[in-house]
């Protein structure tokens, strides 16, 4: 299958880019700061192939399901593409539909487009939605979204809010050598959070905030909850394309006990970095509705909103191998983002987190008809701190 070149492609932004064999020759310039050199890790998932593929089918939860599936098609490469098929045909859960769209992509890349392709006029206007962004990076050809218009509400501190959902890997060191687990989307969401990335139209090319919200993590069924501001630097490409380089560092309370919430916790540094392609609306592009200061200085803007975001991510973490080996599995609260370097978490910091995320603006009500920008309230300000309320008057 040939690809063909639109500006946005020769810019380097979309399709598949290569390293310049021009500029890096050094093999030095190929070691990542996040990846490994090689896979010398044993599996945390012991399941074998066969047992992955039926746990993809007939588990109960669709968290298991696509955990299983994840896990399968990191194993099996290529070969995972017809039981990524097959999985789209059968499964009923929609994130999990979206997440298998995705995997797909990074499974196979290029021949991922007849799948996505067969998808891109889904019933369900998310899995549909999902299928055309992935087909606009696949081939650099941009296809038109399932919505025609967006809706900002005046309420909140943030122009936009988009959820976000990660993939990625887990190095764990242990006595008998490090491991390495393979974390789906809805697994990261349950263990580590689910993100929320906002964004006030005056300051994306410098400020990002990101919420981490575990559901249901108290007994009293609230969240936990975790605000992280980002800043950085960012570079324009042509097509509305945003490049940003964010670094957030912050005093965060870690547990020495090694379950969050239980003892007394002591400030520690984290640091998270963050690199993302962001495409962003052109003026006129979707009708925007909403009434208000907020939605006026959108439908003014020249970049209004994002329409979707890929990037990478990658920090450090302590997980509590002793929890994992009593409960029998990784828990909420057995994972704490640490830094290696601190006197207290330091000496507990045993594993680093690594890995891809993807967002785009979408339909967040449930109701299928257009993009709802913020509907979804962060539950902290652009500083980073928490506000549980969630009717915050619209920032001027």
């Amino acid at each position: 299958m040939s690809i063909q070149h639109t500006p946005a492609e020769k810019s380097g932004i979309t399709s598949y880019v290569p390293p310049n064999q021009a500029r890096y020759n050094d093999p030095a310039e190929y070691i990542d700061f996040a990846r490994p050199i090689a896979e010398n890790y044993l599996p945390f998932d012991s399941r074998s192939n066969g047992d992955l593929e039926e746990a993809a089918f007939g588990l109960e939860t669709a968290l298991e399901r696509e955990r299983a599936l994840w896990e399968f098609a990191d194993r099996s490469s290529a070969q995972a593409l017809p039981v990524i098929e097959r999985f789209l045909s059968r499964e009923t859960d929609s994130m999990a539909r979206q997440g298998a769209l995705w995997l797909a992509l990074k499974t196979v890349g290029a021949e991922a487009v007849p799948l996505l392709e067969a998808h891109r006029d889904a019933e369900d206007p998310e899995v549909a939605d999902w299928a055309r962004v992935l087909l606009t990076d696949a081939t650099g050809q941009a296809e038109s979204r399932v919505y025609t218009s967006a809706l900002v509400e005046e309420s909140g501190h943030f122009d936009q809010t988009v959820p976000l959902i990660l993939s990625g890997n887990v190095i764990v060191d242990q006595p008998d050598g490090p491991v390495r687990a393979v974390v789906s989307p809805q697994w990261f969401d349950s263990l580590m959070g689910r993100v929320l990335a906002s964004t006030n139209v005056n300051t994306i090319r410098t400020d990002l905030t990101i919420e981490k919200r575990i559901a249901g993590f108290h007994e009293d069924g609230s969240p936990y909850l975790e605000i992280y501001p980002f800043r950085g630097t960012s570079v324009s490409y042509a097509g509305n394309h945003l490049e940003h380089t964010y670094l957030s560092e912050t005093l965060r309370p870690y547990f020495p006990s090694g379950i969050v919430e239980e003892g007394e916790p002591v400030n520690v540094p984290i640091a998270l970095n963050r690199i993302a392609m962001t495409s962003l609306a052109k003026q006129g592009e979707f009708d925007i509705g909403g009434t208000g200061v907020r939605a006026d200085r959108l439908r003014a803007a020249e970049a209004p909103f994002v329409k979707s975001v890929r990037g990478r991510y990658f920090g450090w973490a302590a997980v509590n191998l002793e929890a994992v080996l009593e409960a029998g599995e990784v828990r909420a609260g057995h994972i704490q983002l640490a830094n290696p370097t601190d006197p207290v978490a330091g000496e507990r910091t045993n594993a680093r987190l690594y890995g891809t995320f993807r967002g785009k603006a979408g339909d967040y009500t449930g109701a299928g008809r257009q993009m709802t920008l913020n509907s979804e309230k962060c539950h902290g300000r652009p500083d980073g701190s928490i506000d549980v309320l969630t009717d915050a008057e619209a920032q001027a």
